[in-house]
């Protein structure tokens, strides 16, 4: 029976995982490795950041999740693929390594969050990337009473070489990897700050690393700036973040904003598991080169999807599952079962939600690929859509089966 590992435990690698078995049923052997028995729905820890949620509201157990579907499930850190030779070295909870051999492998452990690269981090950052982040900066605003607010996000070390086979126009050159959280949590202090009543003592700066938002339209953008105005957000472009201190942060020219509270989505880098990987797996920036059907372009056997994958920029769930569905069909007809295969078409789908105000922004936008769409609607619907999604995820633990269906709401 043929074996297939499906690296990571998010968007990409549990829709690859799901799908595949659907197709497939026991006509293969499906195993997930994670680093962690726990996933989370991500999009959702800005409201844990602000108080509305729980980190616990937002954790699926993959290994009761996983193995009630069918497919088995593996605590371990991955260190590296060893594509020609189809191996996976990964490190276990109790600290032994393992190597454990494949006929197939998807890869979706992700991009890596390069905090080491902001000077000060460990004293004065703030984020809402991951749970223990979400977690520190609900303390953080807690307490605040009033100051200075930063918020942006680190410079995006994206590959350039080995390029993608795909549509020039699918893989853009992003300065970030994905600025939809800057946009969401800078809406979700205003409501936040409203209700606590210190509106007029705090003053929010949004920066950038290059044009803020580039992803979306003119259109769109200046739609935000108009937003931002009205609030009395200062917006900042092309600073590109290279220390924090305690009441200000610096970029890499010597510019500086006063800052008493910084909250920064990391700098992005490729994941340090697939710098160590077999050297033409990955490009020169330690993502996977594939074709428009996930299928690496040095070996075959491998897939690769969610922001492991080099085309998918920016760096968005909506693309990364798309990404993993597309893997798993693919490859469920390699493994003999005929089914038809998706598309792969780009497009910026997210909702920046403000649930203390009652409204979401829904965003849909493919004009950075040379599309046409153009939607960036506040409306007090896109909330509730928000909300339906994250019980959606919770759900179904993860299985992301309708989301081609839902994203078009």
């Amino acid at each position: 029976m043929p074996k297939v590992l499906v690296l990571g435990g998010r968007f990409g690698a549990l829709t690859a995982a799901y799908t595949l078995k659907r197709l497939v049923g026991s006509s293969a052997d499906i195993k997930v490795i994670n680093q962690s028995r726990f996933s989370y729905f991500r999009p959702a820890l800005p409201h844990v950041a602000i108080g509305v949620r729980d980190v616990d509201e937002l954790k699926i157990d993959l290994s009761e999740a996983l193995p009630n579907k069918g497919i088995k499930f593996q605590e371990g850190k991955v260190q590296k693929i060893d594509a020609k030779n189809s191996k996976v070295i990964y490190t276990k909870s109790d600290g032994s390594t393992e190597e454990e051999d494949y006929d197939y492998v998807i890869v979706g452990i992700g991009a890596h969050l390069a905090t080491e690269l902001m000077k000060g981090w460990n004293e004065y950052g703030y984020s809402v990337c991951e749970p223990e982040f979400a977690s520190k900066l609900r303390e953080k605003l807690n307490e605040f009473k009033g100051g200075n607010i930063t918020i942006g996000s680190g410079p995006f070390y994206q590959g350039h070489n080995p390029k993608p086979k795909v549509p020039e126009n699918f893989v853009p050159n992003a300065d970030s990897a994905c600025e939809g959280p800057v946009f969401e949590m800078s809406l979700m202090l205003h409501g936040y700050f409203k209700k606590k009543g210190l509106l007029d003592k705090v003053k929010v700066t949004v920066f950038s690393p290059g044009e803020y938002l580039s992803d979306l339209s003119p259109q769109s953008r200046k739609a935000v700036a108009s937003i931002y105005q009205q609030l009395g957000v200062k917006l900042v472009h092309n600073f590109r973040i290279k220390e924090i201190r305690e009441h200000e942060i610096v970029d890499e020219k010597g510019n500086k904003l006063d800052s008493d509270l910084t909250i920064v989505l990391p700098p992005y880098t490729g994941n340090p598991a697939l710098k160590n990987s077999t050297p033409d797996l990955v490009d020169d920036g330690g993502f996977i080169p594939t074709d428009l059907n996930m299928v690496s372009l040095k070996y075959d056997n491998v897939y690769a999807v969610g922001d492991s994958n080099s085309m998918t920029v920016p760096k968005l769930g909506y693309l990364a599952v798309m990404t993993g569905r597309i893997a798993a069909q693919h490859l469920a007809n390699r493994l003999g079962v005929h089914t038809k295969i998706d598309s792969y078409y780009p497009t910026i789908v997210c909702v920046a939600d403000n649930p203390y105000e009652g409204f979401a922004v829904s965003v849909k936008d493919d004009t950075w690929y040379g599309g046409s769409i153009t939607v960036a609607e506040p409306a007090a619907v896109n909330h509730l859509k928000k909300e339906l999604f994250t019980k959606y995820f919770m759900w179904t633990k993860g299985d992301m089966a309708l989301e081609k269906f839902l994203a078009s709401w």
